[in-house]
Order: structure tokens, then sequence, then C-alpha cells
């Protein structure tokens, strides 16, 4: 894909952790522990196996704040060594480490299932990268982040490259625009053990115009996996919906003004389209050039699972 990209954009210079995936929607999003939803920032749950108190902390003492029965269940939000051991759950209430209740870690993949950590990182002001944390495997973690990092460096080394070109095309006389590339991530989804990113890219290296693109990266966290659209869109039938909706969507967007070909059009890639995960469905991304004219810029096509599962 990023040779193809690099061909179009030298044809301008010189011309001018489960398979298949559930779907995932709203309703789902929520992250169940038994019968318990998880929320963000718990880390486990304490359960009263026999009446006691639950306590504030004043003058650095406990002192008793509330009486709780027998069978009543708290979150838990934080743990302290003080005091014999304390479980925050909430509004500066605490429970002591003690005989008369049982505490309860929540799963790893409970936890991030909520969803990770992604940091923005730069190398320039043009070049936006993402750094997560978070994840309990921890290999995958720094494997996730050498690549993206890997993917910067390349992007600031395209850049470079590009500035020398602009150099040697204004030695021999021309007096081009500056060349550029840059590029910008976004989070598209981050939930269910599900992580989707999208690199957007746009470069300029003479010509009449520049080029854009989008590359995603779809992650099942619990397998430690990237993913394609054969994750998602499973057998022939639910393909031939897809492309089926796309067709109509073309439709739609031309008698607005677009441009698509829709003839051109014969089927959605599995393997080599760019997508990522949305709630209730995914977005399918065809870039420029693709299926119409330059005019046409990047399309997304959102498909709701209920078109095809």
């Amino acid at each position: 894909m990023r040779q193809f990209k690099k061909i179009i954009t030298a044809i301008l210079v010189f011309t001018i952790l489960f398979s298949p995936l559930l779907p995932h929607t709203q309703a789902e999003a929520k992250v169940m522990w038994g019968d318990q939803e998880l929320v963000k920032g718990q880390i486990g749950r304490v359960t009263v196996l026999k009446d006691t108190s639950l306590y504030n902390i004043k003058n650095n003492k406990l002192v008793a704040a509330k009486k709780v029965s027998k069978g009543q269940v708290y979150r838990v939000y934080s743990y302290s060594g003080k005091y014999g051991g304390i479980y925050g759950v909430g509004k500066a209430l605490y429970a002591q480490k003690s005989s008369s209740i049982k505490y309860e870690r929540a799963p790893s993949e409970k936890i991030q299932a909520l969803g990770i950590t992604v940091t923005k990182k730069s190398l320039a002001s043009n070049i936006s990268y993402p750094q997560a944390s978070g994840l309990f495997n921890k290999g995958f973690e720094a494997s996730f982040n050498r690549k993206f990092l890997n993917i910067a460096k390349e992007t600031q080394q395209e850049n470079i490259e590009l500035k020398k070109m602009e150099k040697e095309d204004r030695a021999d006389g021309w007096a081009p625009s500056p060349y550029y590339q840059n590029m910008k991530y976004a989070v598209q989804y981050n939930q269910d053990n599900i992580l989707s990113i999208s690199m957007t890219y746009d470069a300029y290296s003479g010509g009449a115009h520049g080029m854009a693109w989008v590359d995603t990266y779809n992650y099942d966290l619990l397998k430690a996996k990237q993913l394609t659209l054969k994750n998602v869109i499973t057998n022939q039938s639910q393909l031939n919906k897809v492309n089926k909706y796309i067709r109509e969507q073309m439709s739609i967007r031309n008698k607005k003004g677009a441009q698509f070909w829709i003839n051109d059009f014969k089927s959605v890639n599995l393997t080599g389209d760019q997508f990522y995960y949305t709630n209730g469905g995914i977005t399918i991304i065809f870039g420029e050039y693709e299926y119409g004219p330059y005019s046409n810029g990047i399309n997304f096509f959102k498909v709701p699972y209920s078109v095809f599962k």
C-alpha cells in the first residue's frame, strides 16, 4: 500500500483477541464482572462478609463513618497499606482489611476492556504518533509502541528526503511550493479490548496538488493480534451485503455532487482495504482516485453491523 502511494506521488511529480469477532455495539460497551458493571478507575471490589463499618480518615486516624451489612458489595478504586490495609470505595470512604470483608481484584482483561491509555507523542510539529500504556500484555505494549515510533521515524525521514528534493529542484531553476509529508493519528475505537488507530498523511512533492491517504491499525488486545476486514466480514453472504450497501451509498453521494465510478467498484478487499471500528459498526476507507476522481477526496463509508450481521 505504501509503495503504491509512493508510485502515485512520483507520477504526479513527473506529470505535473477472538475470531470471528462478534459485533460491538454501544449496549455491549458495558463491561460486566459477574452481575456488576465494572467502571473506569475501578481496580476491584469488596464484599461484606459480616456486619462492619466503613471509615473516613480524620487527623490521620480511621473514624467509623457508616455501618454496612453482610452481603453488600462495594467497588474499590484504590488500596493503601496504611492502617493495616484500606480499600478506597469512593467519597472518602474506606473499607479496612479484615476478616469481615473479602477483596477481589478485577481481572486485567476486564479493566483493559474499559479502554487503554493512548498518549500523543511528536517527532516534529507535523508528525504525531500514538504510544500505549495500560495493556496487561507488556510485551505486546512494547512492540506496539516501537511500531508506531518507527512509523513516525520513517515519515520524518521521508520529509527530510522531500526537503532535499525541493532544494535540488530549486537549484535546477524550478520554483516549487514547499515539499512536505505530514502525519497525525487518531484513536477511532478503544473499548471491548479492541483498539483502532488511524494515521492520516498528506504530502506534496510537486505537480498540481499533493496527496493524502489514511492507514489504519486494528488490534484484538486480548490476543495481541492485528486484525483485517476478514475478522469482521467473515463469509461471502456478509461481503455481498456490504458491497451492495456501499454501492447504494455511492449512488446517494453522486446525487449530492460526488463522482463515484460505481461500475468500477466490484468488492471490498478484505485483506487490503483500510477500516476501523466504530460504535455499532465499522468504517471502510477508499483513498483518493479509488472509484472516482481526485475531487472526491478520501471517502469514509460507515457500515453498521445491522447491514451484514
